[in-house]
Protein backbone atom coordinates (compact mmCIF):
# COMPACT_ATOMS: atom_id res chain seq x y z
CA UNK A 1 0.00 0.00 0.00
CA UNK A 2 1.18 3.51 -0.83
CA UNK A 3 -0.15 6.95 -1.67
CA UNK A 4 0.62 8.87 -4.85
CA UNK A 5 0.30 12.34 -3.36
CA UNK A 6 0.69 14.29 -6.61
CA UNK A 7 -0.85 13.65 -10.00
CA UNK A 8 -3.08 15.44 -12.48
CA UNK A 9 -5.96 14.84 -14.85
CA UNK A 10 -6.52 17.06 -17.86
CA UNK A 11 -8.22 17.27 -21.21
CA UNK A 12 -6.76 20.21 -23.19
CA UNK A 13 -9.70 20.19 -25.60
CA UNK A 14 -12.00 21.01 -22.66
CA UNK A 15 -9.72 23.00 -20.37
CA UNK A 16 -6.72 24.67 -22.07
CA UNK A 17 -3.43 24.18 -20.25
CA UNK A 18 -1.81 27.58 -20.74
CA UNK A 19 1.61 26.37 -19.57
CA UNK A 20 1.97 23.79 -22.31
CA UNK A 21 4.50 24.53 -25.06
CA UNK A 22 5.97 22.52 -27.91
CA UNK A 23 8.14 20.62 -25.45
CA UNK A 24 4.97 19.24 -23.87
CA UNK A 25 3.61 17.80 -27.14
CA UNK A 26 3.89 14.23 -25.82
CA UNK A 27 1.45 14.96 -22.99
CA UNK A 28 -0.83 17.44 -24.76
CA UNK A 29 -3.76 15.03 -24.80
CA UNK A 30 -6.39 13.83 -22.33
CA UNK A 31 -5.25 11.94 -19.22
CA UNK A 32 -8.14 10.72 -17.11
CA UNK A 33 -8.95 7.98 -14.54
CA UNK A 34 -9.11 5.05 -16.98
CA UNK A 35 -5.53 5.90 -18.05
CA UNK A 36 -4.18 5.94 -14.49
CA UNK A 37 -6.12 3.19 -12.75
CA UNK A 38 -4.26 0.19 -14.28
CA UNK A 39 -0.93 1.88 -13.51
CA UNK A 40 -1.91 2.24 -9.86
CA UNK A 41 -2.89 -1.41 -9.64
CA UNK A 42 0.41 -2.48 -11.22
CA UNK A 43 2.48 -0.49 -8.74
CA UNK A 44 0.46 -1.11 -5.58
CA UNK A 45 -0.75 2.48 -5.14
CA UNK A 46 -4.07 2.49 -3.32
CA UNK A 47 -4.85 6.20 -2.80
CA UNK A 48 -4.00 9.41 -4.62
CA UNK A 49 -4.11 13.18 -4.30
CA UNK A 50 -5.30 14.96 -7.44
CA UNK A 51 -3.74 18.39 -8.04
CA UNK A 52 -4.90 21.28 -10.22
CA UNK A 53 -3.08 22.03 -13.47
CA UNK A 54 -4.83 25.20 -14.68
CA UNK A 55 -5.62 28.43 -12.85
CA UNK A 56 -9.33 28.50 -13.56
CA UNK A 57 -12.56 27.40 -11.92
CA UNK A 58 -13.38 25.18 -14.89
CA UNK A 59 -10.34 23.02 -14.16
CA UNK A 60 -11.41 22.58 -10.55
CA UNK A 61 -14.95 21.66 -11.57
CA UNK A 62 -13.54 19.16 -14.07
CA UNK A 63 -11.34 17.54 -11.40
CA UNK A 64 -14.28 17.02 -9.06
CA UNK A 65 -16.37 15.65 -11.92
CA UNK A 66 -13.77 12.95 -12.55
CA UNK A 67 -12.62 12.29 -8.99
CA UNK A 68 -16.09 11.93 -7.52
CA UNK A 69 -16.51 8.83 -9.70
CA UNK A 70 -13.38 7.00 -8.50
CA UNK A 71 -12.85 5.97 -4.87
CA UNK A 72 -9.03 5.89 -5.04
CA UNK A 73 -8.76 9.68 -5.37
CA UNK A 74 -8.83 10.57 -1.71
CA UNK A 75 -8.20 14.31 -1.91
CA UNK A 76 -8.15 17.21 -4.34
CA UNK A 77 -5.91 20.27 -4.35
CA UNK A 78 -8.01 22.76 -6.28
CA UNK A 79 -7.65 26.38 -7.41
CA UNK A 80 -9.32 29.63 -6.44
CA UNK A 81 -8.51 33.30 -6.93
CA UNK A 82 -6.03 34.45 -4.33
CA UNK A 83 -5.70 38.09 -5.34
CA UNK A 84 -9.30 39.01 -4.49
CA UNK A 85 -10.58 38.18 -1.00
CA UNK A 86 -14.24 38.53 -1.93
CA UNK A 87 -13.97 36.13 -4.86
CA UNK A 88 -11.79 33.74 -2.88
CA UNK A 89 -14.33 33.57 -0.05
CA UNK A 90 -17.23 33.06 -2.44
CA UNK A 91 -15.45 30.26 -4.29
CA UNK A 92 -14.33 28.53 -1.10
CA UNK A 93 -17.92 28.71 0.18
CA UNK A 94 -19.05 27.13 -3.08
CA UNK A 95 -16.45 24.35 -2.79
CA UNK A 96 -17.03 23.69 0.92
CA UNK A 97 -19.59 20.86 0.32
CA UNK A 98 -17.17 18.97 -1.94
CA UNK A 99 -16.03 16.14 0.30
CA UNK A 100 -12.66 15.60 -1.38
CA UNK A 101 -11.44 19.20 -1.17
CA UNK A 102 -8.17 19.25 0.76
CA UNK A 103 -6.20 22.24 -0.48
CA UNK A 104 -5.58 25.10 -2.90
CA UNK A 105 -2.74 25.72 -5.34
CA UNK A 106 -1.87 28.54 -7.73
CA UNK A 107 0.69 28.22 -10.53
CA UNK A 108 3.05 30.79 -9.03
CA UNK A 109 5.83 29.70 -11.38
CA UNK A 110 3.76 31.02 -14.29
CA UNK A 111 3.57 34.52 -12.80
CA UNK A 112 6.08 37.04 -14.17
CA UNK A 113 6.77 38.28 -10.64
CA UNK A 114 8.66 35.54 -8.76
CA UNK A 115 7.45 37.12 -5.49
CA UNK A 116 3.80 37.35 -6.57
CA UNK A 117 2.83 35.33 -3.53
CA UNK A 118 4.12 37.99 -1.16
CA UNK A 119 1.94 40.80 -2.51
CA UNK A 120 -0.29 42.38 0.12
CA UNK A 121 -3.49 41.61 -1.75
CA UNK A 122 -2.79 37.85 -1.48
CA UNK A 123 -2.64 37.92 2.33
CA UNK A 124 -6.40 37.89 3.05
CA UNK A 125 -7.00 34.83 0.86
CA UNK A 126 -4.14 32.95 2.53
CA UNK A 127 -5.67 33.81 5.89
CA UNK A 128 -8.90 32.23 4.64
CA UNK A 129 -7.08 29.02 3.74
CA UNK A 130 -5.49 29.03 7.19
CA UNK A 131 -8.87 29.59 8.86
CA UNK A 132 -10.50 26.77 6.90
CA UNK A 133 -7.61 24.37 7.47
CA UNK A 134 -6.89 23.88 3.80
CA UNK A 135 -3.43 22.88 2.64
CA UNK A 136 -1.65 25.45 0.48
CA UNK A 137 0.61 24.01 -2.21
CA UNK A 138 3.45 25.85 -3.90
CA UNK A 139 4.78 24.78 -7.30
CA UNK A 140 8.08 26.43 -6.42
CA UNK A 141 10.81 26.22 -9.05
CA UNK A 142 14.43 26.91 -8.08
CA UNK A 143 15.93 29.51 -8.05
CA UNK A 144 12.65 31.38 -7.50
CA UNK A 145 9.97 31.06 -4.83
CA UNK A 146 11.74 29.04 -2.13
CA UNK A 147 13.19 32.15 -0.55
CA UNK A 148 9.66 33.41 0.21
CA UNK A 149 8.56 30.29 2.09
CA UNK A 150 10.05 31.13 5.52
CA UNK A 151 8.31 34.52 5.62
CA UNK A 152 5.06 33.00 4.38
CA UNK A 153 5.25 30.35 7.10
CA UNK A 154 5.81 33.01 9.78
CA UNK A 155 2.89 35.14 8.57
CA UNK A 156 0.53 32.15 8.61
CA UNK A 157 1.72 29.70 11.28
CA UNK A 158 -1.54 27.73 11.12
CA UNK A 159 -1.34 27.25 7.35
CA UNK A 160 -0.03 23.87 6.23
CA UNK A 161 2.30 24.73 3.32
CA UNK A 162 3.51 22.07 0.88
CA UNK A 163 6.46 22.64 -1.47
CA UNK A 164 5.81 20.64 -4.62
CA UNK A 165 8.64 18.65 -6.23
CA UNK A 166 11.14 19.76 -3.52
CA UNK A 167 11.28 23.09 -5.36
CA UNK A 168 12.79 21.43 -8.47
CA UNK A 169 16.36 20.84 -7.26
CA UNK A 170 19.04 21.45 -9.95
CA UNK A 171 20.32 17.88 -9.77
CA UNK A 172 23.82 17.32 -11.07
CA UNK A 173 24.75 21.02 -11.13
CA UNK A 174 26.83 23.38 -9.01
CA UNK A 175 23.61 25.09 -7.86
CA UNK A 176 22.62 22.22 -5.57
CA UNK A 177 24.28 23.96 -2.61
CA UNK A 178 22.11 27.06 -2.95
CA UNK A 179 18.97 24.95 -3.42
CA UNK A 180 19.81 22.99 -0.27
CA UNK A 181 20.30 26.22 1.68
CA UNK A 182 16.88 27.50 0.63
CA UNK A 183 15.09 24.21 1.24
CA UNK A 184 16.59 23.85 4.71
CA UNK A 185 15.55 27.41 5.58
CA UNK A 186 11.97 26.54 4.61
CA UNK A 187 12.09 23.29 6.55
CA UNK A 188 12.94 25.13 9.77
CA UNK A 189 9.26 26.06 10.01
CA UNK A 190 7.08 23.21 11.34
CA UNK A 191 4.09 24.11 9.15
CA UNK A 192 6.09 23.54 5.95
CA UNK A 193 6.03 20.17 4.19
CA UNK A 194 7.45 18.97 0.87
CA UNK A 195 6.79 16.45 -1.88
CA UNK A 196 9.36 14.04 -3.23
CA UNK A 197 7.93 14.25 -6.73
CA UNK A 198 8.69 15.53 -10.20
CA UNK A 199 12.43 14.99 -9.80
CA UNK A 200 12.88 12.87 -12.94
CA UNK A 201 12.00 15.78 -15.22
CA UNK A 202 15.02 17.78 -14.05
CA UNK A 203 17.32 14.92 -15.09
CA UNK A 204 18.76 14.48 -18.60
CA UNK A 205 16.49 12.32 -20.78
CA UNK A 206 17.32 8.66 -20.73
CA UNK A 207 17.54 5.58 -18.56
CA UNK A 208 17.93 7.33 -15.20
CA UNK A 209 17.78 5.37 -11.91
CA UNK A 210 17.06 6.01 -8.24
CA UNK A 211 20.65 6.96 -7.44
CA UNK A 212 20.29 10.09 -9.57
CA UNK A 213 17.49 11.31 -7.30
CA UNK A 214 19.12 10.49 -3.99
CA UNK A 215 21.15 13.70 -3.51
CA UNK A 216 17.90 15.66 -3.34
CA UNK A 217 16.06 13.02 -1.32
CA UNK A 218 18.89 12.90 1.24
CA UNK A 219 18.65 16.64 1.85
CA UNK A 220 14.86 16.50 2.09
CA UNK A 221 14.76 13.61 4.55
CA UNK A 222 17.41 15.24 6.74
CA UNK A 223 15.74 18.66 6.64
CA UNK A 224 12.06 17.73 7.01
CA UNK A 225 12.08 14.25 8.48
CA UNK A 226 9.57 11.64 7.32
CA UNK A 227 6.61 13.25 9.11
CA UNK A 228 6.70 16.24 6.78
CA UNK A 229 7.45 14.51 3.48
CA UNK A 230 5.14 12.81 1.00
CA UNK A 231 5.79 11.08 -2.31
CA UNK A 232 4.14 11.69 -5.68
CA UNK A 233 4.51 10.71 -9.32
CA UNK A 234 3.67 14.03 -10.99
CA UNK A 235 1.92 11.95 -13.67
CA UNK A 236 1.38 12.72 -16.53
CA UNK A 237 4.12 15.42 -16.50
CA UNK A 238 6.46 12.61 -15.42
CA UNK A 239 5.98 10.97 -18.82
CA UNK A 240 8.33 13.55 -20.30
CA UNK A 241 11.20 11.47 -18.90
CA UNK A 242 9.97 7.96 -18.18
CA UNK A 243 6.77 6.02 -17.67
CA UNK A 244 4.63 5.72 -14.55
CA UNK A 245 6.09 2.40 -13.47
CA UNK A 246 9.69 3.61 -13.82
CA UNK A 247 9.02 6.90 -12.08
CA UNK A 248 7.21 5.32 -9.14
CA UNK A 249 9.68 2.44 -8.83
CA UNK A 250 12.81 4.58 -8.88
CA UNK A 251 11.40 7.44 -6.79
CA UNK A 252 10.19 5.10 -4.07
CA UNK A 253 13.46 3.16 -4.25
CA UNK A 254 15.36 6.38 -3.56
CA UNK A 255 13.08 7.12 -0.61
CA UNK A 256 13.52 3.63 0.81
CA UNK A 257 17.31 3.70 0.41
CA UNK A 258 17.62 7.08 2.11
CA UNK A 259 14.91 6.84 4.77
CA UNK A 260 15.18 3.14 5.61
CA UNK A 261 12.46 1.99 8.02
CA UNK A 262 10.97 5.50 8.03
CA UNK A 263 10.14 5.26 4.31
CA UNK A 264 6.64 3.98 5.08
CA UNK A 265 5.80 7.32 6.66
CA UNK A 266 6.82 9.19 3.49
CA UNK A 267 5.09 6.73 1.16
CA UNK A 268 1.82 6.36 3.07
CA UNK A 269 1.36 7.70 6.59
CA UNK A 270 2.24 11.38 6.19
CA UNK A 271 0.09 11.85 3.10
CA UNK A 272 -2.82 10.04 4.75
CA UNK A 273 -2.61 12.39 7.73
CA UNK A 274 -1.83 15.63 5.87
CA UNK A 275 -4.61 15.20 3.31
CA UNK A 276 -7.04 13.42 5.67
CA UNK A 277 -7.36 10.55 3.21
CA UNK A 278 -9.23 8.40 5.75
CA UNK A 279 -11.94 11.01 6.11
Amino acid sequence: MSVDAHHHFWNPTRIPQAWMTEEHAAIARPFEPPDLEPLLRATGVTRTVLVQSADCDADTDYMFELADAVPWVGGIVAWCRLDDERLARARLDELRPRQKLRGIRHLIHQETDPHWLMRSRIEPALALLEERQLVFELPAVFPDHLDDVPELALRHPGLQIVIDHLGKPPLGTDSMGRWEELLRAAAEHPNVHAKVSGLNTVLPPGNWVAAALEPAVEVAVDAFGPRRLVCGSDWPVALLNGDYEQVWRETTAAVKHVAGEAAEEILTTTATRLYSLDR
